[in-house]
């Protein structure tokens, strides 16, 4: 019975980063099972993987991006609105500079982008490594289920080889 609230304890607390007492609560077990369901199977770990990972981080930048570009694009209509109008020039001046230091913004943010995106890819022998392992300990589990895997295993080893070059 204890399996499906931990598995679904899990998932709340990795995935979905709830508090183990709003997981205990929910899974109808004590808040103390749930801190030691955390403990003893690393999920702190997974759950901070899971809110660094690449991905996470790549997309909180974009959305950064983004709202530089919308406010960029807020003061470009606010400039072209007092130019029409023949407004105030200081104003006017400020709001370029301000756009000024948006166009920076965004230029830093997109170098972080492109470093972040860079430096956080695995390498095919990283990769490779990893599934290796993973097979070999399929492997030692369950060798018929290994035997059977092993064509699906080759064309995703190649479909990477090819993606990671």
């Amino acid at each position: 019975m204890k399996d499906k609230e931990k598995k679904t304890a899990r998932i709340l607390y990795v995935e979905q980063g709830r508090t183990a007492k709003d997981i205990a609560s929910l899974v109808n077990v004590t808040e103390k099972t749930v801190s030691a369901w955390v403990q003893k199977f690393g999920w702190r770990s997974a759950r901070n993987a899971n809110i660094t990972s690449r991905d996470n981080r790549i997309e909180n930048i974009r959305k950064i991006i983004d709202g530089f570009a919308s406010d960029r694009l807020e003061l470009q209509t606010q400039i072209k609105e007092l130019v029409k109008d023949k407004g105030d020039k200081e104003q006017i001046a400020e709001l370029r500079k301000e756009t000024a230091k948006i166009d920076s913004g965004v230029a830093n943010w997109n170098k972080t982008l492109e470093n972040v995106d860079k430096n956080s890819r695995v390498t095919l022998s990283t990769y490779l490594y990893v599934t290796d392992n993973i097979f070999k300990a399929l492997q030692m589990f369950d060798t018929k289920l290994y035997m059977q895997s092993i064509p699906f295993m080759e064309q995703h080893v190649n479909e990477i080889a090819i993606k990671l070059g």
